[in-house]
């Protein structure tokens, strides 16, 4: 699966999206969702819990492990959604950055190491949508 199929595709597809976590994702991806979502390495490394240092030392044909990979694959799931909700990759990377009350007044992207923090973003983009306060 081609980083643009994951970062493009409207519907969810959970299954594969296991499989690609198991072999292990690119560092064609990785690279494209840190630089569609504006991350610095650092950052990125925070976020699949891997130090700079080993993204730095990674070849074009290495993948992620499978700890990593699912984390980014959220990652990208979570950033397409925040582009279909907000209007476009400008304005959910300034959401991102942005405290959001809902969120308890923090950036969406300090919550984005763990599962729980993606999916509280993934709930609050959702409030968004359906025009509830957040």
């Amino acid at each position: 699966m081609q980083a643009a199929q994951i970062l493009e595709t409207s519907k969810n597809q959970s299954i594969n999206w296991i499989e690609l976590a198991r072999k292990g994702v690119s560092k064609q991806l990785m690279q494209e969702v840190q630089e569609r979502m504006q991350l610095s390495q650092k950052e990125l490394a925070n976020l699949l819990h891997l130090t700079p240092r080993t993204i730095q030392r990674m070849k074009d044909d290495n993948l992620l492990p499978p700890a990593a990979s699912g984390q980014l694959l959220e990652l990208a799931r979570l950033y397409r959604r925040a582009v279909e909700v907000l209007g476009n990759e400008t304005i959910a990377n300034q959401w991102f950055r942005t405290p959001v009350t809902a969120l308890g007044s923090v950036q969406p992207v300090s919550l984005l190491d763990t599962p729980v923090g993606i999916q509280w973003v993934m709930t609050v983009l959702g409030r968004i949508e359906h025009g509830v306060y957040s």
